[in-house]
Formats: structure tokens, C-alpha cells, sequence
């Protein structure tokens, strides 16, 4: 059976403390990963009640929050973000209530994590304890993630930005941006920024502004990427326009092509050829097609449209194609960002991935004539295989497939994972590929913990591979 110190030497397995309570963490992200992971693990989070005038009297056991526990949790926690840093230190010191606290818990370190409790039994001491701790935690990493002076977030983006002065490419950092802001072990859980707090459910997420605390790193891979350089004050916020391009117009039927079949011939692989590619040799027709997406940027805002983002959809580039549009985009300071599913990685690596250049990122620095931005270019790849039936492979007209078995995508999944990108100061952007909206993915979960501002998910444009209906 689990003990609370059994389970902080697991999050924690490097911490040479004898008794890790005698003294708390300095970073409350990671008091915050060890109280809300004892908090899910317990199922103490699901007592978690309001305190309500008039509420009826009842025995079944609850976790009540009431005014003077939240106003402590505000103080406390702005209290220790705000406290000026000692001489030689990196980070504020832990308040004395924090310490105190932390030591009472102490005083449960042998107490079982999860025990079967009888409906009308008490709530254990320990719950209310973690409570108060993981709200105070939350409250001191207030703007965390988005504040480059937010003093813990500081520490841990000093360290990436170290490590990219010293490969001698500052752009590279936001390749290698944190999956998590404790030292917490990833394989157990990650502890990321958040955006928003649901309204409703009753989860952990619910009762967070500020952190978010998610799946290991082996179900999901969260990427929090900052701003390379400080922000450009001068760019309006208020409004945001999006180029969508449904391109390609057409998909040929043979597109789509038998790419293996299994030996019971129930169903097979398929593949799809980007027949409506110009080939990277065509160097000419290339470019007529990064022309032709930049005479639609140019007629939008000549009709008064605002084109903040660029966005193509699932499969419509590779990328040396995205990568050429890029280039040209960059030169347009009024182009944030472009994205767009792409069917190779960077190396080469065929599949199913969706690639993000985020100009945004080079904020104040922003200049058309800057270079090693390519190494900002960020791809991740799909995350499920989509399957095509009877009924799609005849609506859609798929000559290249036999409808009498059932196919499927045919990808090599190596990683799962999301980039969160901070956009224009509060904002945070993602990005999902079809069939990781559809089906139940890890992701998600990342998705509704961390609450991103904008996320944009990349379809295959089914007009596009519909055959066309004579009248």
C-alpha cells in the first residue's frame, strides 16, 4: 500500500532528505505536483465542496472551502511570488505558513494514500492539509508560463535559454521547450502553465487558475514554448484574422492507393500520394504556388480582411513546400503565423504531421531580413490512423481502394504530443490533427487542463476528394 513518503520518493527519487518534511520544496510547482497527485490518487478531490449560506447539515463526508481559507490561499501565495530575493538566491524564500503546513503533513508521511472509506466517515486531516497547499501553490505562480518575470518560471526558462547560447542558436530553444515545470518525474505526471478553469465538473482542473497538472510524458508530451525575445508592445491584440486555404481543390480518386493488405484480407494499409504537389525539382511551379497563397493574402486585406495566420489543412504541403511559404511569409511582418498539415517531417520521415511557424515568437526582434528563424519551425505528428469504410470510400469515389474491406492510414506513431505556444502575451495556441479530436487521445486531457485560448484543428478537405456530381 502506498504511504505519502513512499509517494514523494517516487516523484521525487533524487532528493537525498532523510525526512523530505522537514523542510518544503522551494519551487511550489513541485508542492503543487506531489499535493495534486495525492489529491487524485486519494479521490480526496472529489469531496471538494463550496461553503454555502444556509447549506443543509448533512454527515456524508466533504471537504469544505470557505472564505478565510481562500483569502489565506491569495495571500500566502502572493506573498511568496512577491518576496524580494535574498542575497545569493535564485528564488523567494518558502513562507513560514507554507513550512508549517508542509510539516503537518509531515506528521501522515506512514498514513495509506488510498483506504475504502464508509460514506459517512470523516474526511482524513491530510485532504484539507493538501488542499491548502495546492491552492496556495496556485496562487503564488499566478501568471506562470506567460510573465517572463514571474520569478519560477523564470528559473526554469534561464535554464533553456543557457542551453541555447550555448549550441550558439537562441531559435532552437523552442525546440526543447519544458514538458513540465517540476522537477516531479515526467513518467508519473507533468506539471504545466494553464490558460483557463473550467466552469463546470468536478475534477482536479476545476480548482486551478494558474497549473495544471497532467499525464505522465509517455501518454502525452505538453511543449511550452515562450517567446524567444520580449514582446512587440506595438502589434494590436484585440482582434485576429485567419487566411483559411482549402487547398488542395482537387484530390484525384487513384490518390489514394493500396499500400498493403493483411492476410485475412478483412482490411490493408492505405496510402495517400500528394499528386497535387508540384515535385521539389519544379522548382518553378514551387513557387507559383507560394505566389498564389500570398496573391490571397493580398486580396484579402484589399476586401478590408485582417490576415493575422495562414492555415492550410491536414496533408496539404510537405515540407520543403511549408518551408518555402514560410520563407515567404516571413518577410510579412503582419503574418504571425503559418500552419499547415504537411506529409514529411524535417528529416524526411513520411506520415501524417502538422508543421507551425510562429513568427510571433521573435516578438520585438521581428525583421524580414533575420536569419536562422527556420530553426523555430515546429512538427509534431498525428497521433491516430484514420480508417476509411465502405460507405467513405464510395461517397468520396476512392477507385484506388476496394470497398469490401476496411482501411487504414498508414503511419508509423512514434510520439504523442502538443506544443503550447504563448501568443501575443495571455494567449495560448495548439494545434490537433483530425483524428486526435475525434478519437478519446491523451491529448485531450492536456487540452481541457491547460485550457488553450485558441486551438485549431487541421481536416482533410473532404470537397476537395468528393467527386464531382454532374447536374
Amino acid at each position: 500500500m502506498a504511504t505519502l513518503l513512499g509517494v514523494y520518493r517516487s516523484l521525487f527519487p533524487s532528493d537525498p532528505a532523510d525526512d523530505p518534511f522537514e523542510q518544503a520544496p522551494l519551487m511550489p510547482t513541485d508542492l503543487f505536483a506531489f499535493v495534486g497527485h495525492l489529491l487524485e490518487r486519494s479521490g480526496g478531490y472529489h469531496h471538494i465542496a463550496p461553503d454555502v449560506s444556509g447549506d443543509a447539515d448533512i454527515s456524508f463526508r466533504r471537504i469544505v472551502v470557505d472564505e478565510r481559507m481562500r483569502q489565506d490561499a491569495v495571500q500566502i501565495g502572493t506573498k511568496w511570488r512577491t518576496t524580494p530575493l535574498e542575497p545569493g538566491r535564485r528564488l523567494p524564500k518558502v513562507p513560514d505558513e507554507v513550512e508549517a503546513l508542509w510539516k503537518s503533513l509531515g506528521g501522515f508521511a506512514n498514513a495509506t494514500v488510498f483506504v475504502h472509506l464508509d460514506d459517512e466517515a470523516e474526511a482524513p486531516i491530510w485532504w484539507t492539509i493538501c488542499l491548502e497547499l495546492l491552492m496556495t501553490c496556485d496562487e503564488s505562480c499566478q501568471d506562470i508560463g506567460f510573465d517572463p518575470e514571474n520569478p519560477f518560471f523564470k528559473l526554469v526558462m534561464d535554464e533553456y535559454v543557457g542551453q541555447a547560447l550555448t549550441m550558439r542558436n537562441v531559435f532552437n530553444r523552442v525546440q526543447h521547450g519544458p514538458f513540465s515545470l517540476s522537477a516531479a518525474a515526467e513518467d508519473l505526471l507533468c506539471v504545466q502553465a494553464k490558460s483557463r478553469t473550467p466552469s463546470v465538473g468536478c475534477t482536479l482542473r476545476s480548482l486551478t487558475h494558474h497549473l495544471a497538472l497532467l499525464p505522465p510524458r509517455g501518454q502525452v508530451r505538453a511543449r511550452w514554448v515562450a517567446p524567444v525575445f520580449a514582446e512587440n508592445k506595438d502589434q494590436s491584440t484585440e482582434r485576429l484574422g485567419l487566411l483559411l486555404v482549402p487547398f488542395p481543390y482537387r484530390v484525384a480518386d487513384n490518390a489514394f492507393h493500396d499500400a498493403g493488405v493483411d492476410q485475412s484480407g478483412h482490411w490493408g494499409w492505405f496510402g495517400l500520394e500528394q499528386r497535387w504537389l508540384p515535385l521539389n525539382k519544379d522548382r518553378r511551379k514551387r513557387e507559383a504556388l507560394v505566389e498564389y497563397v500570398e496573391a490571397l493574402v493580398a486580396a484579402a486585406r484589399a476586401k478590408g480582411g485582417r490576415v493575422d495566420g495562414v492555415v492550410l489543412p491536414e496533408l496539404a504541403l510537405d515540407f520543403p513546400q511549408f518551408r518555402s511559404l514560410a520563407t515567404a511569409l516571413a518577410r510579412d511582418e503582419n503574418i504571425d503565423f503559418l500552419i499547415s498539415g504537411i506529409s514529411t517531417n524535417r528529416t524526411g520521415r513520411k506520415g501524417n504531421f502538422v508543421g507551425i511557424m510562429p513568427f510571433f515568437l521573435l516578438g520585438s526582434e521581428r525583421d524580414p531580413e533575420i536569419t536562422g528563424w527556420q530553426g523555430m519551425i515546429l512538427v509534431r505528428e498525428k497521433h491516430h490512423r484514420w480508417k476509411l469504410d465502405q460507405s467513405q470510400i464510395e461517397a468520396y469515389g476512392l477507385t484506388g481502394l476496394s470497398a469490401d474491406k476496411s482501411w487504414w492510414e498508414e503511419l508509423t506513431i512514434l510520439s504523442r504530443s502538443l506544443d503550447l505556444l504563448v501568443y501575443r502575451g495571455n494567449t495560448t495556441l495548439t494545434t490537433l490533427i483530425c483524428e486526435d479530436l475525434a478519437r478519446v487521445d491523451p491529448c485531450q486531457a492536456v487540452v481541457r487542463a491547460v485550457g488553450p485560448n485558441l486551438l485549431i484543428a487541421l481536416l482533410a478537405n473532404s470537397e476537395a476528394i468528393r467527386p464531382l456530381i454532374p447536374k
